[in-house]
């Protein structure tokens, strides 16, 4: 898992399109979470304190858009200066970063 995503943060550094979008996050704490956002949007992958989750894929969520493999969910919700995501386990139900806000 962790090569599909160094081969997306790879073809990320060479231009950003409209399949593969990156984006920071600086969350609560001062966490930093790195998401590579694929296919318009409908996979993620995620990383998180030197490791990675993912892919994700994209799952019904009663608000904002919710990621999940079944061990690990990223869910963002809100768009632009509002929008704001967290990363939990699900094995746990432990929350793992949250308050997470893209750096723009």
């Amino acid at each position: 898992m962790r090569a599909w995503i160094m081969l997306f943060f790879s073809l990320n550094a060479l231009a950003q399109t409209a399949d593969v979008v990156q984006r920071t996050y600086r969350c609560a704490g001062g966490v930093q979470i790195r998401a590579v956002y694929q296919n318009n949007f409908d996979r993620v992958g995620v990383v998180f304190n030197n490791q990675t989750y993912g892919p994700l894929f994209q799952v019904v969520a009663a608000s904002g858009v919710k990621y999940s493999d079944g061990r690990a969910s990223w869910w963002t919700k809100g768009s632009g200066s509002t929008e704001e995501a967290f990363l939990m386990s699900e094995r746990t139900g432990k929350m793992l970063a949250q308050g997470c806000r893209p750096v723009r």
